[in-house]
């Protein structure tokens, strides 16, 4: 599993979004709705693109470990050296809501765990 744990929010100007057009924030706030946290949770990341493809499924989880969103892992695109996730929400998850099992410890946002 693929494991990607947001920072402190910002808002941005949605235009300003070369990735994700419209997308008025980025990283956690508490309001975040399952759809949104799977949006600014994608990406982008200095990723593995080996070992990502390798997971299945995603998890962006908040600062203090809860789960905002699980996702199927279907791929990747390429965005300079960086990488955005591509995949399914799985919506209405029943691990929303509730604390991680495998929390990761790293000082990175992205884990493999």
């Amino acid at each position: 599993m693929l494991q990607i744990k947001l920072g402190p929010g910002k808002i941005i100007k949605p235009q300003e979004d070369e990735l994700q057009p419209g997308r008025p924030r980025l990283g956690y706030h508490p309001d975040l709705s399952e759809e949104e946290a799977w949006r600014i949770g994608r990406g982008t990341w200095v990723l593995n693109a080996d070992r990502t493809l390798d997971q299945d499924e995603v998890q962006v989880i908040s600062p203090d470990d809860t789960i905002l969103a699980v996702a199927r892992l279907t791929g990747l695109s390429k965005h300079g050296k960086r990488r955005m996730l591509e995949g399914t929400l799985l919506a209405g998850n029943p691990r929303v809501g509730t604390k991680t099992t495998t929390p990761h410890t790293s000082r990175n946002p992205v884990a493999y765990v």
